[in-house]
């Protein structure tokens, strides 16, 4: 196995752990809320990009399912939903506007950063038609348009106390 496949297992783990010791237990269906309707968007997202030749992903954990979706698994259905969680469980929603766009654009530099870094050093990613600032823009986009549906999904809740014996 390449270093590549290596990052993303060991990546992977780091993930899991971050979402079980920074999640809190009566967060966990807020999170999987969360990371399933990321994942509504990046996947159409992704095919579209791979499929016109902006981006490739050339190793892949999986590598047989590269024969059939060119998309990256690991990046756009484990990776940004996990950021996407974190993004929308700990948003400054009560902050003042500065320090909500200035959370906005600290964790779309992360992650930008992120990508850039793997697509400079690695297989994992590589840009053809593609820049840093499409990332950067389109995982603002995404962000925005997860918690907005993540705060619509909240308003219907209401908080049931259950009495235990």
């Amino acid at each position: 196995m390449n270093f590549e496949r290596w990052f993303l297992i060991g990546f992977i783990i780091i993930c899991i752990f971050a979402l079980w010791r920074f999640i809190p237990k009566h967060k966990w269906r807020d999170a999987w809320v969360l990371f399933l309707f990321l994942q509504v968007i990046t996947w159409p997202a992704g095919l579209f990009t791979v499929e016109l030749g902006w981006i490739e992903y050339p190793t892949q954990l999986l590598p047989n399912t590269n024969s059939y979706n060119k998309s990256s698994f690991s990046f756009e259905f484990f990776f940004f939903p996990v950021v996407a969680i974190f993004f929308s469980l700990y948003f400054p929603r009560s902050k003042h506007w500065l320090i909500i766009i200035l959370y906005y654009v600290g964790i779309s530099v992360f992650f930008t950063t992120i990508e850039v870094l793997l697509e400079k050093f690695t297989a994992l990613v590589k840009y053809i038609k593609w820049n840093w600032y499409w990332t950067f823009i389109t995982v603002n986009i995404a962000l925005f348009l997860n918690d907005s549906a993540y705060k619509w999904f909240k308003k219907g809740l209401k908080q049931v106390q259950m009495n235990e014996k």
